[in-house]
Formats: structure tokens, sequence, C-alpha cells
């Protein structure tokens, strides 16, 4: 027994032994191929010793392709694949009016706040549905000028519809939408830190909004991010041109929602909810719809009733898509412009390393002679690229890291979720991906040249004739194709957005921005509750700007130019009071409001002081032609908010309200009528309007030091910042464009220098039997000539298919632009003939005799 069981301990240690000297050479047989695999990678970067240029050139370009397409890709995670930052944020959906008599501006608004309140009380579909007001208020802790910060005044579940609970103190109860008990804010946790030291030593401060006393009651978590206005507007015709940061102070709404009529008051509040669990946004937006008919039946006019269901909708959207609303489209663009250049960037390369595969053909021969495997020579060839692409790629997000904060600077306001973007997993591993699919991408076609060449070929022949045969010429074709097709897409696209800037920023405007500042002076509704109050505020405030040194022309009006529709209204003539009217933008302005502006008087006379007791209108003439067709309005009555006014004056139409949407219908009556909160002051000077803009904010603070100027900036900036959107996009496509450029010139030269120094000894032979120097001119530039017209027409047919996808952006440019379409043809065709020049004349300028003895 003893010796059975010895014999079999020996064997299982045998059998032991064995499988253990199995499992170490399985190990070392791997640790020699990785081994073998890294001496490969270490052997591709020793060969960059031998090329530096390339090997910079490569890294570089690589390293900002890599780096660009990582920007753009974590802005575009960060805004609109990332889901918002609330709990269960699926469920959060707006709910809005589309509201058919508004006008084309104003596809959908913020819905009237009666309806949400019997959406509230019916909807099922919904777990909850608050009413919010975004605005503008001075913020001041003691005796300090007011700084402008964003409130919202909200009803006491918006935190409910958010699942947010305060980090510190209290949420708000429907206790607080009480006037008198509502003096209470919530404030976010940044300004807690920033004015107070911490979230627990703001809880029971005071602070002033609007020269108003608040209590602080709660403190928001630092993770907590609620959209601004310019992000997410009731009014979505306003156009961002202001400062617009997020939201830090949050107060109740106060609202006696049953004074407000059942069919109006639309753009003015927000409703935010969320979807009961299972429920979908279609199915919300069906049954708010069927309550809206409810509504329409059982509140409004009979006679109101029929219109009324053909032109209210009810809209329900995903909060996300709400947020992000026109940056998607552009985001997407920009990304598919950077993979573009990136495309670009590894066809470039992917020359390069076909002339250098084609220089080493004699040692992959040699290598498959001595016995290497075909995995051993692709593994050899990927791995320089391999290499380039890593280096590259390390470089580039450390690149994309630093472009991040020039994006985040140079971002048009109405960017959503800006303070989000910010490197995370997900992007590093797109940066991943895309430094492999980089590198197999130039990679591939010289492993599989090193692969498909035949060892005792590549031995006999010189590198030279390998270079210059008709296959390899081929080849190079079509790499210089790709790179024309793929670079002339992308400036095509480019010029078309250039050209729609261009139209913007060059088209009549109506009015002249010139030497022009801009100050708004926000008044506090409890200091400046009366209509007298505010118009002493107003006419001693523009007294104090008209007297200062220099000044021209100075006026007021209740909205900021180039902002947006604002007060629409229906006017109708007092000699058909029952038939309705257009409806018109109206604007309280003051006397030289038109001389300050410079816009053009086309009848009667402008506004002057005696408006305030004779109620004199002056119309735009799109008014005019709406309402008075083919006659004469001056001296004509009109009604405007149950007001009646004497149409004195008419001015040519202007783009006051968006250079990008035609000149609205427009009404202008004396600020006195109805001065408005805030006021607007305009001030023409004779020098240039950056230098009296602190000389303005002081003359508004001599009438009272308590008011809010939130912005004084001149009208060159207003209209800049009304088209912010459209610089950014077109600021970015020219500088890709600029670069896609750039490496097709790189490509082409570099495409080009490589055939003639492989056709060097025929052209030495054509040189010999009389050939000129025109003629190998015609030779060389022949050979880039069939790539370059080929990708030029698939460029052009590509641009036109991605011009239908972008026609909404562009304004006063069609996709088929024939002067975009010559200009970027013209320009690269210079290019192309630039960089086709030196390897031209470098080949004419070969000795034959030279040439036949090369070899």
């Amino acid at each position: 027994m003893l010796v059975c069981d010895f014999g079999e301990l020996s064997l299982r240690g045998c059998r032991g032994r064995a499988l253990s000297s199995t499992f170490r050479l399985k190990d070392l047989a791997a640790g020699v191929l990785l081994s073998s695999d890294m001496r490969e990678i270490m052997l591709a970067v020793r060969q960059f010793r031998k090329a530096p240029g390339f090997a910079v050139v490569a890294i570089l370009t690589l390293a900002l392709g890599i780096g660009a397409s990582t920007a753009v890709f974590t802005a575009v995670d960060s805004i609109i694949l990332k889901p918002l930052a609330y709990r269960d944020s699926g469920q959060l959906v707006a709910a809005w009016e589309r509201v058919k008599f508004l006008g084309p501006s104003m596809a959908y608004s913020g819905p009237n706040p009666r309806h949400v309140e019997l959406w509230q009380k019916r909807a099922t579909d919904l777990q909850v549905l608050a009413i919010a007001r975004q605005e503008s208020s001075g913020l001041a802790l003691g005796t300090e000028h007011p700084r402008m910060t964003a409130v919202v005044a909200a009803q006491a579940n918006l935190l409910d519809v958010l699942k947010v609970m305060p980090m510190a103190g209290r949420a708000f109860r429907r206790e607080d939408e009480v006037k008198g008990r509502d003096k209470i804010a919530l404030l976010t946790q940044e300004l807690a830190q920033n004015s107070f030291g911490g979230a627990a030593q703001a809880i029971g401060k005071t602070v002033r909004l609007g020269n108003e006393p608040y209590v602080v009651i709660g403190v928001l978590p630092g993770s907590f991010r609620f959209p601004s206005r310019h992000v997410l507007d009731a009014s979505p015709s306003k156009q961002g041109v202001g400062e617009a940061p997020e939201p830090q102070v949050f107060v109740p709404l106060v609202e006696d929602f049953d004074g407000f009529s059942w069919n109006g008051e639309y753009g003015n509040f927000l409703a935010l909810g969320r979807l009961q669990p299972g429920a979908t946004v279609a199915g919300a937006q069906a049954q708010l719809q069927t309550i809206l008919g409810q509504i329409i039946d059982e509140e409004m006019p009979p006679k109101e009733r029929s219109f009324a269901h053909e032109a209210i909708k009810a809209y329900v959207q995903p909060l996300q898509e709400a947020v992000v609303g026109q940056s998607g489209p552009t985001l997407w663009l920009l990304m598919s412009a950077v993979l573009g250049l990136l495309l670009i960037a590894c066809v470039n390369l992917a020359n390069a390393q076909v002339g250098r595969a084609l220089s080493r053909e004699r040692e992959a021969a040699v290598r498959s002679a001595l016995g290497a495997s075909k995995r051993q020579l692709l593994w050899s060839s990927l791995a320089e690229s391999l290499a380039l692409a890593t280096i590259g790629g390390v470089l580039g997000v450390v690149l994309a890291r630093e472009a991040l904060e020039l994006f985040r600077a140079h971002a048009p306001i109405q960017l959503p979720r800006a303070s989000e973007i910010h490197l995370n997993g997900t992007v590093l591993l797109f940066s991943v991906a895309l430094t492999i699919g980089a590198a197999l991408l130039f990679g591939a076609m010289p492993a599989l040249k090193w692969l498909a060449s035949d060892p005792q070929n590549a031995l006999q022949r010189g590198s030279g004739r390998a270079a210059g045969n008709r296959q390899n010429r081929r080849r190079r074709s079509w790499l210089i194709g790709l790179q024309v097709f793929a670079c002339t897409a992308l400036l095509l696209v480019t010029g078309l957005f250039a050209k729609s800037l261009w139209h913007l920023l060059s088209s009549d405007k109506g009015f002249s921005s010139e030497h022009v500042t801009l100050a708004e002076a926000d008044l506090s509704e409890t200091s400046y509750r009366e209509n007298p109050e505010r118009i002493a505020f107003d006419d001693g405030a523009l007294r104090n700007v008209r007297a200062l040194p220099g000044v021209r022309s100075a006026a007021l009006t209740n909205a900021l130019p180039l902002g947006g529709d604002t007060w629409i209204e229906e006017i109708q003539r007092a000699d058909r009071p029952d038939r309705d009217g257009p409806l018109v933008n109206l604007r309280w302005v003051s006397d030289r409001y038109f001389e300050t502006l410079r816009e053009p008087l086309k009848a009667g006379r402008f506004i002057t002081e005696a408006d305030r007791t004779l109620r004199g209108a002056v119309i735009s003439e799109s008014t005019a032609q709406a309402e008075w067709p083919n006659e004469n309005p001056l001296g004509r009555q009109m009604q405007v908010e149950g007001r009646k006014f004497t149409v004195v004056g008419v001015v040519a139409d202007a783009h006051s309200n968006s250079l990008k949407l035609a000149p609205p219908n427009m009404v202008y009556v004396h600020y006195a009528d109805r001065p408005q909160l805030p006021t607007y002051f305009l001030v023409r000077s004779a020098q240039p309007a950056e230098q009296v803009t602190a000389a303005v904010r002081r003359a508004i603070w001599q009438q009272d030091p308590s008011v809010t100027t939130a912005r004084v900036k001149t009208m060159e900036s207003q209209i800049k910042d009304s088209l912010a959107p459209e610089r950014f996009e077109t600021s970015v496509l020219v500088s890709l464009g600029a670069g896609a450029l750039l490496l097709a010139m790189l490509g082409i030269y570099r495409v080009l220098s490589h055939a003639m120094a492989g056709r060097k000894q025929e052209i030495g032979v054509r040189m010999a039997l009389g050939a000129t120097k025109q003629r190998i001119y015609s030779l060389t530039m022949s050979d880039a000539a069939a790539p370059v017209l080929s990708g030029l027409v698939g460029g052009w047919l590509v641009s036109l298919a991605i011009g239908q996808f972008v026609r909404a952006m562009l304004y006063g440019v069609e996709c088929t632009d024939a002067m975009v379409t010559a200009i970027v043809v013209f320009s690269f065709l210079a290019a192309a003939l630039a960089a086709a020049f030196i390897p031209a004349r470098r080949a004419a300028s070969i000795d034959p005799m030279e040439a036949l003895r090369a070899e």
C-alpha cells in the first residue's frame, strides 16, 4: 500500500510538474512574442532618428487632428450625449404652446400660465409640473453698486420636478408663494461660497435684489445647474446678445394668475415637468392637448373658440432636447468637419508611409528571406504607425485640454451646458479609439504593400523603379484624389458659412451703428413702482447722458436693439375695429430715437416731446403696408392695447430685432405712455463708442446710484453678439479649412516629389531623347491634374448634399452658390499648382547623364 501510495504521489507530482512546465512554456512563448513586439516598436522609434523631420511633422499633424477631434467630441459628449445632471433626467420635459398667430419666429413659446394651472390639476401622465420665470436683477450685499445676476422666480415644486434638495437650509414651500412672505431666496453653492464663505454661513444672511432685501433660507448643491435664460428661454425668438450666466438666485414666484387672460401671456413663463414612470412624451403631449381643448371650450369666448382650436397647440419636449436646442446641428457639423480634417491628415501620412515602405522594400525582402512570418512583417510595418499615433494621441489629449479653455472662452453665450464641458472617461476612450483608428488608417496601406511585395523582385530591382511603377503611381493618384475630395467638401461648406456671415454683416441694417453706445438700466420695481417715478428717472438720466461732452444725440427705448421680438401686440384701425389687424412689435421710445440710430424717415415726422400728450405714433413701412395698403397712413388712428394713437410718421424698415430675419412690423410711441423696465439708453458721440462707456454709466448713476447698469457696450459689439453663433461656426470652420488646405498642399507636394524621384531614370531617358523642360513640366503636372480635378468634382457633389442639411443655418446664400464654388476651385487649383511647381522644377532640372548612371 505504501508503495502504491508513493507511486501515486510520485505520478501526481510528475503530472503536476508536466502541467507546470507546459504553463511555463506558454508563458515563456507569450513573453518572447511580447518582447518581440516591443522590440519592433522600439525599433520603429529608433527609425525616427533617421528621419526626424518626418517624425516631427507626423506627430504634430496627428496631435492637431486628434486634439481638435477630442476637443469637439468633448463638447458633443457634454452637451448632447451626456444626460442632464438631474436624477432620472430622462423623465424631465418642457411644456410649450405653439401659437400660430405669433408668427414664424415663434415656432413655440412659454405657455399661458392659466393653461398650465389646469394642466397641473388634470394631467395624469405628469408626476409634477412647475411654472417658472427667468429674469435679471441687480444683486448687492451691502452699499456696493449692484451687479447683474440671473434670477429664477419659481413655484415651490420646481425642486420636486428636478429632484433637488438644498445642501443647507430648506426649500420653498407653497405658503411662501404669498405676497409678504416671499422675500426669501435660495442661492447656488458657488454664490454662497463667494459671498459668505460657505453654505452654512449664508443661511439667515440678507442679499438685496432690485433694492429689495431677501433672506437666504437655503443653499443648493454644488453640482446643481439650471439652464441660463439664453439657453432655455420662454420666448425662443429672443436673441442672446448679452451676458447670461447660469442662475444663481431662486425666489418664490408670486403671481395672481386669475388676473391673466386665457389667451395671452405667451412667452413669459416656463413650464417644466416630470413624466410618470412608463409615460411617454407623445402621450403626455396628447393629454395636454386634450386638456387645452377643454380649456378653450370652457373658458374662452365663443367667437374665439374655433380659431383657438386651430391656432393653439400643446407641445411637450424632452428637457435635454429643449436645452440643447439649435446647438446640436452646429456641434455635429463641427464634429464632421474636424473628423474630415483628421481623415485628410491620415491620408497625407499614408502617402508618406507608402513612400517609406517602398524605400524599405528590400529590408522586407531580406527579412522574409531570413524566415520572417507574414505576421511579423505586418507588425513591423504597423509598429511605426502605432508609435507615431500613440505619441500624437497623447500630445493631442494635452492640446485638447488647452483647446477646451479657448472653446469655453469664445463659445457663444447660447451654448448650453458650457460649464459641464470637460474631459472624462468617455472622451478618453474616444481618443484611444481615434488613435488606434488613425494608426490603422495611415498604416494599413504600407503594411499591405510589404506583405504583397515579392522578395526576389524586390532584391533585384531598385527602390526608385519600384516607386515609379504604374501600380504605385495609380495608388498615389487615389490618395491625392481622396485628400482633394475631403478638402474641397470642407472648403466649400466653409465658404458657404463665410459668405452667409458676410451677408449678415454687410447687408443694409436700416440703421447706423458707428459711434453708438448702448446702456441698460435695471430699475427696481419696488423703488419705481408707479409710472411718474419711472418717467422722472428716465427724464433725469437722459438729461445727464445728453449733457456729456461729445454726445451728439441720445435717446432711450424699452427694448435692446437686435434683442429679438418683444411686446408683440395686435393693432387695429380705429375706423375698422371689427377687423383683425397685423401683429407688431411695440416700442416705447424717446424723442431723438430715430436721429440717434439714423433710421430714414419716409413720411411725416419723428417722435417728439409733444407726443407725451398728443399720443402720436411712428410706424414702419411694413406696418403701413399691412394696415393701410395703397393708402396714406398719416393722420390715421389706430388702437393698441386699448388705447388710440395717431400715426404721425413712417420710417424705413429696419432689422430692429434680428439681422437673420426679415424686418418686423414696428410701432413706436413715446415712453411716457407706459414707461417700461428695464430702460435702454442709446448714445451717439463724436468719439469712438468705447471711450464713452464709463461716462454713460456714471451719468446714469448720477440720477440714482442704486440702479443696476447691467450692460454698457457699443452697438458694434451688440451686432457681433447677435451673430455670435454664426461667427463661432464660421471661425472654427475657417480654421479647419485652412488646415485642410495646407495638408492637401503638403500631400500633393510629397507625392509628386516621391514620384519624380522614382521616375528619375525615365525622365533622364526622355530628356536624352530630346524632351524639353516644358514637356517635363507638363508630365509632372499631368500626374496631379487627374486626381485633383476628380477630387474637386467629388468634393463639390458632396458639398451640395451637405448644403441641404445646413440650409437652415445659412442666410442669403444657396448651397449651389456660384461665387463660393468659383473662389474655392480657383484657390485650390492655385494651391495645387504651387504644390506641384517645386517637384516639376526639380524634375526639369535633372541631368540626363547623371540620371542614366544612377542605376
